[in-house]
């Protein structure tokens, strides 16, 4: 459905509210909005209530933006913050292919630990460059190949096919950063990633096009930063396809190897899957209690029932 979403934000909360199907109004508190968000709370009202005074009045949150947006969808086999139930129904995978890509991954890193046993990754380590690094880079920008092609975007044999995944997914604001450093080294693997040059635009990739084409020449470019680059490349889209709950929030071998090695944030990102949450009451919530809030105000007619709408899956 499509309905006008606000956007309000304070000290790194984000505050997100519409009016859903049945006219309640939503209001979503979204903690960690500035590195990973998620909703930490909600609050459902009838209409009678002013979505703008509310936020304005009762939270005291300056609004950044009004934009009318169809909410409750979502895109096939991509992943976006916001997204927080039914995991894997709603992206369509079963457990043991996401273990199985988790494993492609661990070994990634597992070998990008090797080679920092060697290099350290300061100013200077980051241009170094090796056989061994060559190696990785190679392994590393095969498996990103191999995991834009699930997509099957165009002729589905090259970056300027693969870049439309862009379209339909902000990965400018995910980065990472090595763990266990003074001054840990932080990457935007896609940052910079246009369709007017697809491969070009990504630093790290265009050295991986250069050695395989010239090796000789281009052996320079085979350093660790586009390793590490190459590599948090691949936990992104790992991350876009089985969400970033079966790396940072599973228990086994491969989820604490990357762990401990790279540290996941999405930053300054608005681009959300919005939910569908539809209030309900429960025999003890008929008469429910108002929400007060710290400056006085109160929100009556609240319902005690969150239930969040299954997501309308879109074709990419």
């Amino acid at each position: 459905m499509k309905t006008d979403v606000y956007f309000a934000k304070k000290d790194g909360m984000l505050l997100i509210a519409y009016q859903n199907h049945k006219k309640q109004n939503v209001f979503l508190q979204v903690v960690y909005a500035d590195s990973a968000p998620q909703i930490r709370a909600q609050l459902i009202c009838d209409s009678n209530y002013n979505i703008e005074k509310v936020i304005q009045n009762a939270y005291e949150y300056p609004i950044l933006k009004k934009e009318n947006m169809e909410i409750g969808v979502k895109y096939k086999h991509i992943w976006k913050p916001l997204m927080q139930n039914s995991i894997e129904k709603e992206l369509d995978f079963t457990v043991p292919d996401a273990y199985r890509a988790k494993r492609d991954l661990g070994i990634l890193v597992q070998k990008l630990q090797e080679l920092l046993l060697f290099v350290e990754p300061s100013k200077e380590g980051l241009k170094a460059y090796s056989h061994k690094a060559r190696e990785l880079l190679f392994l590393a920008c095969s498996d990103l190949e191999c995991s834009l092609k699930k997509y099957n975007f165009g002729k589905n044999d090259s970056m300027k096919d693969y870049v439309k995944l862009t379209e339909y997914i902000d990965l400018t604001r995910y980065k990472l950063s090595l763990v266990g450093y003074t001054n840990p080294y932080k990457c935007c693997p896609f940052e910079n990633w246009n369709s007017k040059e697809p491969s070009k635009s990504i630093d790290w990739y265009d050295a991986y096009n250069k050695l395989k084409h010239n090796r000789d020449k281009n052996f320079h470019l085979a350093t660790l930063e586009n390793c590490i680059n190459a590599i948090a490349a691949n936990i992104i889209l790992f991350a876009v396809r089985y969400s970033p709950r079966y790396l940072y929030e599973k228990d086994d071998v491969c989820s604490n190897l990357i762990k401990s090695s790279l540290d996941y944030r999405i930053e300054n990102s608005m681009d959300f899957y919005i939910p569908i949450i539809e209030g309900k009451r429960s025999y003890s919530g008929a008469f429910s209690v108002p929400c007060n809030f710290h400056n006085g105000q109160i929100v009556e007619n609240t319902y005690d029932i969150a239930e969040v709408l299954p997501f309308i899956e879109k074709e990419l």
